[in-house]
């Protein structure tokens, strides 16, 4: 299933907002359906590394990382993001 993220906003910068949206997201979603979160960043003006991490920590201990997929996108804001955060992530 498809998640538009900018329908959280197209500025999405605080960690608690990251939050709130990571929770949204994953009361749409039961654990045993197997279906993949294709998260899609389409109008995204801008997007901090915190506010991606949150949506991204939250969905990932509850479904993995293999069904939780960020589908390819052309911002810089949200490339490097998913560089800081897999940077991240990698260190521990």
């Amino acid at each position: 299933m498809k998640v538009e993220i900018k329908k959280f906003g197209e500025i999405l910068t605080s960690r608690p907002a990251g939050r709130e949206a990571g929770l949204t997201i994953k009361a749409y979603f039961k654990p045993e359906t197997g279906d993949k979160i294709e998260l899609d960043f389409s109008g995204i003006l801008a997007m901090s590394p915190s506010w991606l991490d949150e949506v991204l920590a939250i969905l990932r201990s509850e479904y993995g990382t293999e069904r939780v997929v960020c589908l390819p996108s052309d911002n810089p804001s949200v490339i490097e993001s998913l560089k800081i955060i897999e940077t991240q992530r990698g260190k521990e």
